[in-house]
């Protein structure tokens, strides 16, 4: 985990932001060759003007000539690290719609197996890669264009020095890659525990409801208390790894300026060195010790981003819902089969449906009946392809179900789920919620004809009311209804309704009943339930 080779996996995000790439790292080589020369004139200064003429015009003429290199320097550095920024929060949003896209895009086995909270956490961790642009990791491949100028600059003021400055810097990047493996282990388990340790927080918070009236706070403290532990273990352990590391180059830093001044030493009292020539390789040296140190030590900035993107891959390498799904139902759906289906759960032995089969076709109105988990909800999920029979076909028009594109087979069916999910915003934005073609005034036309303008006006701005999150704001019958008219808007080839009486109000099932029984409907109908009354406009009947 963590390999550098990862980094190869975000040039596809980067191509789009590819001008602005490009000019940071032209800025980043120009802002080297821009430094590459105030060493040497610092050394020149000691020697030739302080200790040489003592020439104050000198004096001035170079301090002047650093002071415009260093403001050359920071100007082409400003513009370069903001090009770097901007390709950053560009490239993280781009990777973070695309995980956030491909989420959506997942087999409902995955997501119903794998808690909300980790995957959240893995999305969140699209903020990470940021990290590889990150001024400290630019600052990385800036020093290393600095050592090699550096290094030159040194073997034209000693050859012997320079020379040993060389050798010195394989030692001290192996002796801080050795450092930062531990670290990286360590770091790689902390994450993955923060991911765990999240995804319990989003079931706190997803079930507080429940929490407080089970009186579950002990309990659901409890088992969020041993998932925090061990994050804070690890992170304790991420620490003195931290520690250990930054020491071992501090020492090995120290020992090898040590090296150098000794050497540089016994050279000036020979007198084949001078203190402005040494005063200049020392400046030289700091920087080709210090892009060996980097290099070797990337990991700690670079590697974590790594990870990250890993583990983001993991997710955007995953075969989405409709891989290998290549046709489309290019017709009104006429007809829906089924062909002794059996299914079951992940990690389920027990087979929720079992060897059903039946025959649907266009113009009949069809009632699922059965007691609470005998299945009918289940065979709701399937015919809208959110999962696949372990065994036996599903056919739509004599097409195999597992052969149909989903997006294609849900543009032809509308549904009204057990559990409605309202989104924020207002109740119109909820009807039209993933229309492109309708409009406030078909909403209102269709609303008429279901004679439900009452009902909607009751609501405290009618279809501007706001929803701020899922149901609230909104009874549960009033939910119903909305979910009702949005799939009678669509127009579909098929409806289903999963329970529409079962758990609303009188009012509410006598206007969806009434709605049925009054309204011409030339598709499909379907609907779930375990309630009977009411129901002659039911023409067939298929027993769980």
């Amino acid at each position: 985990m963590g390999s550098l080779k990862s980094l190869l996996k975000i040039i596809p995000f980067i191509k789009k932001y590819r001008l602005f790439f490009c000019i940071g790292m032209v800025g980043t080589i120009l802002c080297s060759v821009a430094s590459v020369p105030i060493p040497y004139f610092i050394g020149y200064i000691l020697d030739n003007v302080v200790a040489g003429s003592k020439s104050y015009k000198a004096l001035y003429y170079y301090i002047g000539l650093i002071a415009l290199l260093y403001v050359l320097r920071y100007v082409i550095s400003f513009v370069a690290q903001y090009m770097f920024a901007k390709v950053s929060n560009e490239v993280t949003n781009e990777m973070r719609y695309s995980v956030i896209g491909k989420v959506l895009d997942l087999p409902m086995n995955y997501l119903s197996s794998t808690e909300k909270g980790y995957v959240q956490s893995r999305i969140g961790e699209c903020g990470n890669v940021s990290v590889v642009f990150s001024p400290s990791n630019i600052g990385l491949v800036l020093g290393l264009v600095d050592a090699v100028a550096a290094a030159i600059a040194m073997f034209s003021l000693n050859f012997k020095l320079a020379l040993v400055t060389v050798v010195l810097s394989p030692v001290f990047y192996f002796s801080s890659k050795a450092s930062a493996g531990g670290f990286m282990k360590v770091t790689h388990q902390m994450l993955e525990s923060n991911a765990v340790l999240n995804g319990e927080c989003f079931e706190i918070i997803n079930g507080i409801e429940d929490i407080k009236i089970l009186n579950g706070k002990e309990n659901q403290l409890k088992r969020f208390k041993t998932k925090l532990d061990d994050l804070v273990k690890k992170s304790i352990k991420q620490s003195k790894s931290i520690l250990i590391f930054i020491e071992n180059i501090t020492i090995a830093n120290n020992i090898g300026t040590l090296i150098i001044l000794l050497i540089a030493g016994i050279l000036i009292i020979r007198g084949q060195f001078t203190i402005g020539l040494y005063t200049s390789f020392s400046l030289y040296i700091g920087r080709v010790f210090g892009a060996s140190q980097g290099l070797a030590t990337a990991g700690t900035t670079i590697k974590p981003a790594c990870m990250s993107i890993e583990r983001l891959y993991e997710l955007l390498d995953m075969k989405g819902e409709d891989d290998g799904k290549t046709k489309n139902i290019e017709n009104i759906i006429d007809s829906i089969k089924a062909e002794n289906v059996t299914f079951r759960y992940n990690n389920n032995d027990r087979n929720v449906i079992n060897s059903l089969s039946f025959e649907i076709n266009k113009g009949e109105k069809v009632l699922l009946r059965g007691e609470n988990g005998s299945g009918k909800s289940t065979l709701i999920k399937l015919l809208v392809g959110l999962y696949t029979p372990n065994e036996g076909n599903i056919l739509f028009n004599n097409t195999d179900l597992t052969t149909i594109n989903n997006k294609s087979l849900r543009d032809r069916i509308g549904i009204v789920s057990q559990s409605i999910f309202l989104f924020r915003g207002t109740v119109l934005d909820n009807i039209l919620y993933g229309q492109n073609e309708k409009k406030r005034e078909d909403v209102e036309l269709l609303i008429k004809k279901l004679n439900l303008e009452a009902y909607i006006n009751r609501l405290p701005k009618g279809l501007d009311s706001e929803i701020s999150q899922n149901t609230a704001g909104i009874s549960g019958g009033q939910a119903q209804v909305i979910a009702f008219i949005r799939a009678m808007l669509l127009e579909k080839d098929v409806v289903i309704l999963d329970e529409p009486i079962s758990n609303v109000d009188v009012e509410t099932r006598d206007i969806i009943l009434n709605i049925l029984k009054n309204n011409e409907y030339k598709g499909i109908l379907i609907v779930v339930s375990h309630i009977v009354d009411n129901m002659e406009f039911i023409n067939k009947v298929i027993e769980f």
